[in-house]
């Protein structure tokens, strides 16, 4: 017998009803995979999750070792970045403000892939200090443009105020791109081979590559402002140290963001000795920092909950005190039982601090000069870690412990003292 048409409508009307319940089902995942849509939040997340997988950053430093550098020469290769950022930081800033942030994004990757080629074929020092260069200058016009395209983008379909929850996506994609990199480089290089470091970093340039190509499917977000010129060069940067004189609780949240940067570079090569001294085994060696990147990870993700739950000042006076006491903790631990806890959530918490910063300092800034005044921020902030680094490094050639009481102390002063009221 042939089913009638009403069965036909029945049998119809309950797939669409399973098609809708499922697509019920599977939005909530998609929600917290992709928060943003498919917007530029999105790209930026995935751009930049390419973009850091270096692959060859474990063995980064017997690789130029075996291309005859000395230690002094290595070392110089990062004062080169970060020298040529502190100079190119500014100008950099203005360009994208002037001629698009999404042009500045896809020229910064640009001139990353051409640093990373650069480094493969480099040899001798000088061509490793081009290369620095190139990298430095890439990550220049990057710096402010990232937040300034973020925050744009959301302003103009009304959700600048999810700005932590957006850069703490993209800092969550970055920092899993850096545990990635580190487990697969390790395989890469097994051998530890010339050859072998040519391909770690040969991939590395693939991957930025890939990177670099998603940047290109970026929109310029268009917000109105009082001047669609958008200014003139030395204006923007006029106006860019007038907003930072003139705006009492503007300036305030940048000293309280700049007096509690946490040196999270420093503790990165200073937890190794620190480990040892107190007689941690040397697996834990990179357990811990596997643990940590696992902390940071969900760190940067979900910066936003504590935003939304305990209001400004106390997430504020979290963030940025949490990281000193940990410190405090990380220089009384003595053994190993108590040294891997405590370096794994000081790590996970120095995530939360840059999402939730984000969101509130980008709210004093006008959409104009934007890019301008975060390259102004970066750059202060390049200025402080590398005079106060110096000082980390003469206690520290005294003693760990007293290197990271010191840390300690300057952060949670700087958390106390520039708190918002």
């Amino acid at each position: 017998m042939s089913p009638s048409k009403g069965d036909f409508e029945q049998v119809l009307d309950g797939m669409i009803s399973d098609n809708m319940h499922d697509s019920l089902a599977l939005e909530p995942l998609r929600d917290r995979l992709l928060p943003f849509g498919w917007g530029n939040v999105t790209k930026l997340a995935i751009a930049y999750f390419f973009a850091t997988l270096y692959f060859y950053a474990p063995v980064g430093t017997l690789y130029l070792l075996g291309k005859d550098l000395s230690y002094v020469q290595i070392n110089s290769l990062w004062s080169i970045i970060v020298g040529t950022m502190f100079l190119t930081e500014v100008p950099a800033g203005v360009l994208a403000d002037r001629l698009g942030r999404k042009r500045s994004i896809n020229v910064a990757l640009a001139l990353q892939v051409l640093g990373e080629v650069v480094y493969v074929f480099a040899d001798g020092y000088w061509p490793f200090a081009v290369a620095a260069a190139i990298g430095g200058l890439g990550f220049a016009f990057g710096s402010g443009s990232v937040e300034a395209l973020v925050y744009d983008s959301l302003k103009t379909v009304q959700r600048e105020h999810e700005m932590s929850k957006a850069m703490g996506f993209i800092n969550s994609a970055q920092r899993l791109a850096n545990l990635l990199a580190s487990a697969a480089g390790g395989l890469l290089v097994i051998n530890l081979t010339q050859e072998r470091f040519v391909l770690a970093i040969a991939v590395t340039a693939c991957a930025v590559a890939a990177g670099w190509l998603v940047s290109l499917s970026l929109d310029e977000a268009v917000v109105k402002t009082r001047e669609e010129d958008g200014g003139q060069p030395f204006k923007l940067v006029v106006d860019g140290f007038r907003t930072l004189r003139n705006d009492r609780r503007f300036r305030r949240l940048v000293l309280l963001a700049l007096a509690t940067i946490p040196f999270s570079n420093y503790l990165s090569s200073l937890y190794q000795p620190r480990f040892v001294d107190v007689g941690v085994p040397p697996v834990w060696l990179g357990l811990a920092l596997v643990l940590a990147s696992i902390l940071s990870i969900l760190g940067a993700r979900y910066a936003y909950w504590m935003e939304a739950r305990w209001g400004a000042k106390s997430s504020l006076l979290l963030v940025t005190g949490l990281p000193g006491v940990l410190y405090l903790a990380m220089a009384a631990a003595q053994r190993p039982l108590f040294s891997v806890p405590a370096f794994c959530v000081l790590m996970g918490s120095m995530s939360l601090k840059d999402p939730i910063f984000s969101g509130y300092l980008n709210r004093y800034i006008e959409s104009r000069n934007r890019a301008t005044v975060l390259s102004l921020i970066s750059m202060l902030s390049g200025l402080y870690v590398a005079l106060v680094g110096l000082l980390i490094g003469c206690i520290g050639d005294v003693s760990l412990t007293w290197a990271f009481l010191f840390m300690g102390v300057i952060v949670l002063v700087g958390s106390l003292l520039f708190r918002v009221r």
